[in-house]
């Protein structure tokens, strides 16, 4: 078994830590046992409100009217069948957001007021009140709205209840949307569920119907429009091509009545196409014969390609070469005047004469062709200025007319348009494709959706757990009780002397010099000997917050303690309001310190002995009825002074801090102050408080010490705050 023990080693240190044993640093674990001691301590509320809860889910579930509730299944496609291959015209899938933004709005439509308007006509629920009797709706309101008829506010509080009591929404990822809906009466559920399917699915070919009946009505008025307009620019088109007497040479040539803005619209127009086309081959062949003469004309006349290229020069200068080669044959034997010379050389002269006769001639052909060049470049460019000014006037008229033309086929685009749009439409609505299809029929419901005792009891627990947690914070938060050492450490600053573990028969324990009682006390001793270098303080008076909390007790301990050590102790009861120490040493409170310092006694004769031969008692004698100004007396410095000399160790059991001033003036009359606290009693502002009473009398506080102290009781374990120790031998 363990016990509770915390004790100081002398230096302010307020736990007794076991070497090798794991210290505790983490604030974490910190909390979550702060948070377990706090939940174990309000144990008996939080099981009751537990209990609470559950029995009131429990008592729902039956009470509850039981509830049925059937579904049925519909897909829901955004794109519908094709039939005719044209309804891809009017249906298309988007994107997903247009995909979201298109299952949404078929919720919303079956959500509508229209589909359960249609739902209450088709299974008749306006007719009396057996629709809303089943459906627990209540009684008719006893004032009407204003405006409203009690047929109107009947259906209006059918509608309402159909609305109210169904819902939709799509399952998972897919696109099947199941329809819900709940009452009491299982057949009427499915009932209502299959209307609702149906509804939907007939308002959703009767909206697309109604959309094809309006389509073709406003394609039928925007073909008329389209006529008209077609026929008024193609007659404007004739009429000012009339006016004008411009004819179409391109119609003409049979071109098929092409409205290419390119080709001529008339014959002045293809004249000076033909004249430009021309006029353009007349400028290259002028430019080319006049590169080509200039070329030549620079040249020697056998220089000129086309002369060398000429066959009768070719064959002359062939000639030529034989004459002249028979003229050096003979000149390398003869005179130059020798008959066959002379022939030779009249040969060559001939050659040559026929030669340069011939590029005379070619010479001239070139320059002839240049001339013709430029001939017939300044004719055509004469007949285009003569044409120049009869076709600017007629391109004016042309440009206009191409207006209208432009304009006539963009009528007749629109309005082939309009009726081929027009002809689909008329055909697709004699056609009706559905995007819906049925997947499921409710069927009657053969067990209650509602209420459903598993999840009452899981929601119970949830609302139990959590109002459990409320409880426990504000209890925590009204009812900040001190507990614990590191509580205790924390409220009021001071080290840590002891902490006494509670018992049921503290006198048997303390008794026993080795009981875990007597050893807490032994650690409170301890650590009031390692207070200073001086050792014990030779007057140690014993407070509390209130009375009850142990003072009298840790004074009658800490006596037998000392007095096991063989010092001289006396053992003083300054309460002389509630006094105690009287009972635990089995003595009568008579002739007591009160009687001393009032002088109607001697010292020596109020003084008592004890079981304990080290330890003698003085008891608060008679109950006096200013006991504040006897403690104020000067007589009491004295009286101390002189007990020093007898005893080595006096303990003063004073009157609780709180409301009065007994404890704050004795306090500045001895060495040290023991600060005890019942462990689980007062608050940390309460505790602060009557330290800070203390600390005005100008006393010595050394230190507090816990009593009462039940680690297992606030929720800690005992290892926590105690240790595993036995004696191996305990006298019986």
């Amino acid at each position: 078994m363990q016990f509770p023990f915390n004790g100081t080693t002398g230096s302010g240190s307020s736990e007794l830590v076991v070497p090798g044993a794991p210290v505790e640093t983490h604030e974490t674990a910190n909390t979550l046992r702060e948070i377990w001691a706090a939940a174990y301590r309000s144990r008996y509320w939080i099981a009751g409100i537990f209990t609470v809860c559950i029995l009131l889910a429990v008592a729902v579930a039956l009470l509850t009217t039981r509830l049925y509730q059937a579904t049925a299944s519909i897909e829901v496609r955004q794109e519908a069948e094709k039939v005719l291959g044209t309804e891809a015209d009017r249906e298309s899938p988007g994107g997903k957001a247009d995909t979201d933004r298109f299952l949404q709005t078929q919720l919303d439509i079956i959500r509508s007021r229209g589909v359960a308007e249609a739902v209450a006509e088709g299974e008749g629920l306006y007719r009396g009140e057996s629709f809303l009797q089943a459906m627990d709706a209540g009684e008719d309101p006893a004032k009407l709205p204003t405006g409203m008829s009690p047929r109107d506010a009947h259906n209006d509080r059918v509608i309402k209840t159909l609305r109210d009591n169904m819902t939709v929404k799509f399952t998972g990822d897919t696109r099947i949307a199941v329809i819900y809906f709940t009452s009491p009466d299982p057949r009427l559920s499915a009932r209502i569920v299959n209307a609702y399917a149906d509804a939907y699915i007939r308002s959703n070919l009767a909206r697309k119907a109604g959309s094809s009946v309006y389509a073709l009505d406003f394609l039928r008025g925007q073909l008329g429009e389209a006529q008209a307009r077609l026929e008024k620019s193609e007659k404007a088109v004739v009429d000012y091509a009339r006016r004008t007497r411009i004819v179409d040479a391109g119609n003409a040539a049979g071109s098929g009545g092409s409205t290419d803005s390119t080709r001529p619209q008339s014959l002045i127009t293809a004249q000076l196409v033909q004249l430009n086309t021309a006029y353009s081959t007349a400028i290259a062949d002028r430019i080319a014969a006049e590169q080509k003469w200039s070329k030549v004309s620079s040249l020697p006349p056998l220089s000129t390609p086309d002369v060398l290229a000429n066959q009768a020069v070719q064959s002359l200068l062939e000639k030529r070469a034989e004459a002249q080669g028979l003229q050096q044959q003979q000149l390398a034997t003869r005179r130059e005047d020798f008959p066959t010379v002379a022939g030779a050389t009249a040969q060559i002269r001939e050659l040559d004469r026929q030669i340069n006769t011939i590029a005379r001639n070619i010479r001239a052909g070139i320059k002839n062709q240049y001339d013709v060049a430029i001939a017939r470049e300044r004719q055509l460019s004469g007949e285009i200025d003569a044409l120049k000014s009869g076709t600017l006037s007629e391109q004016n008229q042309g440009i206009e007319l191409s207006i209208l033309r432009r304009e006539a086929d963009t009528n007749r685009q629109q309005y082939e348009a309009l009726l081929r749009r027009y002809n689909a439409l008329n055909a697709e609505s004699g056609v009706q494709t559905n995007n819906l299809s049925m997947v499921d029929r409710a069927n009657i419901p053969d067990r209650p959706s509602w209420p459903k005792l598993p999840l009452n009891v899981a929601l119970a627990i949830i609302l139990a757990m959590l109002l459990s947690a409320l409880f426990v914070f504000l209890r925590e938060q009204l009812f900040n009780s001190v507990r614990t050492p590191d509580e205790l450490r924390a409220a009021s600053g001071l080290p840590i002397l002891g902490v006494v573990p509670s018992s049921e028969n503290p006198a048997q324990d303390l008794a026993d010099a080795k009981s875990f009682q007597s050893d807490a006390y032994s650690s409170v001793r301890t650590s009031l000997s390692l207070l200073s270098q001086n050792g014990i303080p030779r007057t140690i008076m014993f407070t509390s917050t209130q009375q009850g909390e142990g003072k009298s007790t840790a004074c009658h301990a800490l006596g037998l303690s000392f007095a096991r050590l063989g010092k001289r102790v006396l053992v003083i009861d300054v309460d002389l309001r509630r006094p105690n120490v009287h009972r635990l040493f089995g003595v009568a409170n008579k002739q007591g310190f009160s009687n001393v310092l009032a002088g109607q006694i001697a010292l020596a004769n109020g003084i008592r002995r004890s079981d304990n031969e080290n330890l003698d008692i003085l008891v608060a004698g008679d109950i006096p009825p200013n006991p504040t100004e006897l403690m104020n007396s000067p007589q009491v410095p004295s009286l101390l002074a002189d007990l020093q000399a007898s005893y080595d160790i006096i303990l003063l059991d004073s009157a609780p801090v709180l409301g009065l001033a007994d404890a704050v003036i004795l306090s500045s009359q001895v060495e040290a102050t023991v600060y005890v606290v019942e462990s689980g009693r007062n608050s940390s502002r309460i505790i602060q408080t009557s330290l800070s009473r203390l600390a005005q009398g100008g006393g010595t506080i050394v230190g507090a010490v816990l009593l009462k102290f039940d680690p297992g009781k606030f929720g800690y374990g005992y290892g926590e705050y105690g240790y595993s120790y036995d004696y191996a031998a305990r006298d019986d």
